[in-house]
């Protein structure tokens, strides 16, 4: 007999049920906060950063914190790629053997302007790391942080750390993979929208390709700079000009 359900992630045991949370949220804005409560079960990290360690100078590529300075992880990053990415020991070691697990004290760097301005200043005392090749054979290094109030990590955290560090690469790799995937497509949204309706003002464009890239009117405005207010006002005129109501109808208009 033919039988439809809807699959309940609640009846999977607990470590595979926040596995398959953070699958689903691969691609999407909710992925760095979906790691950090993975990986939380087994060992707890304030921070991580994805950096790909090419050039002149690296490329921040992701971070997700669960700090109370939110921003304090996105400060650290760009200090390290701006000044102290060639002090970082760790890095060199990882970059000859790609695959491998890192490990490093705050007291394992000897560069002490680096040793200060990211770790001291911060309560960050100890970092893992592990690293992959892109397809274009760059190095792409993730990095766990621990701060002084959590104390360092237990031997049993640092084994499920490095047992868990291939799956996590994978799905790191598959999550900035489709993050690409959804730029490229976010930046054919506003040609797309005019082919629709060429009388679409710039301001209107923009509230538009951002609802379709998933956004809260909140994060719009943030992001544009603009009262929330003002992100539904331009919203409700678009809308109109488009011929619909819902978001919804917005998404289904794209799709034909």
């Amino acid at each position: 007999m033919i039988r439809l359900s809807t699959p309940q992630v609640s009846t999977l045991p607990q470590d595979i049920r926040h596995f398959s949370e953070l699958a689903c949220t691969l691609g999407t804005p909710d992925f760095p906060g979906a790691l950090l409560a993975c990986l939380g079960q087994w060992a707890d990290c304030q921070h991580f950063s994805v950096l790909r360690m090419t050039g002149e100078r690296p490329q921040l590529l992701a971070v997700g914190t669960r700090h109370h300075d939110a921003g304090l992880v996105l400060r650290c990053g760009q200090a390290y790629i701006e000044r102290y990415h060639r002090h970082d020991p760790l890095f060199e070691q990882l970059r000859v053997c790609p695959g491998q697990f890192g490990h490093l004290l705050a007291q394992d760097i000897r560069f002490m302007p680096y040793r200060e301005a990211i770790y001291q200043r911060h309560g960050m005392i100890e970092r893992v790391s592990s690293l992959y090749l892109d397809e274009r054979g760059s190095p792409v290094m993730f990095n766990l942080y621990r701060h002084r109030d959590q104390g360092f990590f237990s031997d049993i955290e640092l084994q499920m750390c490095e047992a868990l560090s291939p799956a996590l690469l994978q799905l790191l790799r598959g999550h900035l993979a489709l993050c690409g995937l959804n730029r490229m497509r976010a930046q054919s949204h506003p040609q797309r929208l005019l082919q629709h309706c060429p009388e679409l003002t710039t301001q209107e464009l923009n509230i538009c390709s951002r609802l379709l890239q998933g956004m809260t009117h909140a994060g719009i405005a943030a992001d544009l700079g603009i009262k929330e207010s003002t992100v539904k006002t331009y919203r409700n005129r678009a809308f109109a000009r488009l011929g619909i109501n819902f978001r919804s109808q917005l998404f289904a208009l794209l799709s034909t």
